[in-house]
């Protein structure tokens, strides 16, 4: 009896320790914990991708919020692949797209998206929810966008990884003007006979 017993807890444990060896590879730990080291809060949205054997998904979200001197995971829940586009407000009030080098490995921070399409209202959406492969869901959130949403550059992303923890710094700056985002319409930039193009006012 108690050998019985003994041999099927064996079992038992076997088969957990299979299933997280599975799980582990399946559903990994991925994260990109970026870092506001500036003087100004930022915002950013960003692109997910899981790709395995059994299927492929994606989620876009944003925009959501790092405070000075915070940290935040930017990589979608459940998926290992992500680009990321950051924006903030400079000390003239304007509210714009940036782009944030990072410095390392420039193979570990690649991505294959250098614009996704936003709306500054908050959004957020799921391929598999909507019943979108993801070709067609790339389409989508890629430009041209669709109406009410602009593209944005990415900064960085990470790309056919899996199982990592990064953490990247950024410094944004108040002083560092920035062009305004969504881009101002073409007839309220302004072109002088020097040939350059000038933004606002």
């Amino acid at each position: 009896m108690f050998a019985k017993i003994r041999r099927l807890t064996g079992i038992i444990s076997l088969s957990l320790v299979l299933f997280v060896s599975w799980s582990s590879l399946v559903f990994g730990t991925e994260k990109v914990n970026v870092c506001n080291q500036g003087d100004v809060e930022v915002f950013y949205a960003s692109f997910g991708v899981r790709e395995n054997f059994m299927s492929a998904s994606a989620k876009i979200q944003g925009l959501f919020s790092i405070a000075p001197g915070n940290c935040r995971n930017v990589v979608p829940g459940g998926m290992s692949d992500v680009t990321v586009a950051f924006f903030y407000r400079d000390r003239s009030g304007t509210f714009g797209n940036t782009v944030f080098k990072v410095k390392g490995d420039e193979g570990s921070f690649r991505t294959k998206l250098s614009q996704i399409c936003v709306n500054l209202e908050g959004f957020r959406a799921n391929s598999t929810q909507d019943h979108l492969s993801l070709s067609e869901f790339i389409k989508i959130w890629t430009p041209p966008c669709l109406h009410g949403y602009f593209p944005a550059k990415t900064s960085f992303g990470v790309w056919g990884e899996s199982n990592y923890i990064y953490t990247i710094d950024i410094s944004p700056s108040q002083d560092t003007l920035i062009a305004p985002f969504p881009p101002l319409p073409e007839n309220e930039i302004k072109t002088f006979d020097d040939g350059a193009r000038h933004e606002g006012h």
